[in-house]
């Protein structure tokens, strides 16, 4: 069989670079593309020499592909300590191995007399005899099946995602309101390590004393003299002080009360909680009113 060797070049070239792109997408790298088109190529090369120059051709085909693999990703990702590097080498190496799966399932599906013929007699003719228009069309429907996949493993994940129905009681008096499901929130009380739901002021609000309540109307609530002048009655048993950080407020204080018990139901449970804090939030936290709480993914699970 006769190799040529520019188009098992660019072949090469463009399998490549689609596998490297794919990863650079699925891991989220935001190296620029300069960057996986040259471990693309580097790649590229290396697998032309092994096929090409006859002294490397008793080299083990999967040692070759591994260290060509792990070539190319190093070039292209550049990874931070061994940990990142075989993440970025397991998703590229589960990216090509569907891509040359459907290359093979292509191959065999057009001339299936040929294909059989090829591969039996020689393995490694195989991939010497992926056209360009082959190599192509399997890449396409690669990726609509990996796009596929994430989005069926997005679907499943979307519990970590959704609104829960929360209901807040305390002496005779309960409100129910919806909250997200928000993965990057981990409130906790400091002292009792409960967590925290975030809630909106206008939504707790009929929980609290007047004098507190004044507070927040005045945008006060951060005054901790006057919240403790404020306290009337068994409220300030419950009163909590909960320390947070977010994007533009490092040193924030959320003022929190514990109420008797919150239930929290999504769409296949109902669960009952005594050890809840509910963090009170004095302004809108959803321009569209969607939802009126935050919660912790732990809070469903």
């Amino acid at each position: 069989m006769t190799i040529y060797a520019d188009i098992l070049f660019v072949v090469n070239l463009v399998m490549n670079a689609f596998v490297l792109w794919l990863t650079s997408r699925i891991t989220k790298n935001g190296r620029k593309h300069r960057w996986w088109m040259a471990g693309a190529g580097a790649m590229a090369f290396l697998y032309t020499l092994l096929l090409v120059v006859t002294p490397l051709q008793g080299v083990n085909a999967f040692i070759a592909q591994v260290g060509i693999l792990a070539a190319g990703v190093y070039i292209a990702f550049f990874p931070k300590g061994v940990k990142a590097f075989l993440r970025y080498m397991l998703a590229a190496y589960l990216i090509s191995f569907i891509v040359g799966g459907l290359g093979m399932a292509l191959f065999f599906l057009t001339d299936l007399p040929y294909a059989v013929h090829i591969i039996a007699s020689d393995l490694g003719a195989f991939s010497r005899s992926v056209s360009v228009q082959l190599a192509v069309t399997g890449m396409i429907i690669s990726y609509v099946l990996i796009k596929l996949g994430q989005y069926i493993l997005e679907r499943r994940n979307l519990k970590k995602q959704m609104l829960c129905n929360v209901e807040v009681y305390m002496d005779e008096t309960s409100v129910a309101f919806d909250a997200l499901v928000d993965t990057g929130h981990s409130l906790r009380e400091p002292i009792s390590q409960s967590p925290v739901i975030v809630a909106e002021f206008e939504y707790v609000k009929h929980f609290l004393p007047e004098g507190l309540r004044n507070l927040f109307y005045e945008k006060q609530e951060n005054n901790l003299t006057g919240l403790l002048l404020g306290q009337e009655n068994t409220f300030y048993t419950r009163l909590r002080m909960i320390p947070f950080t977010s994007i533009g407020r490092a040193n924030g204080m959320l003022v929190g009360f514990r109420p008797d018990r919150v239930t929290v139901r999504d769409d296949t449970e109902k669960q009952a909680r005594q050890d809840i804090i509910i963090g009170i939030y004095n302004d809108k936290l959803t321009r569209d009113g969607r939802y009126q709480g935050l919660l912790s993914a732990e809070l469903i699970n």
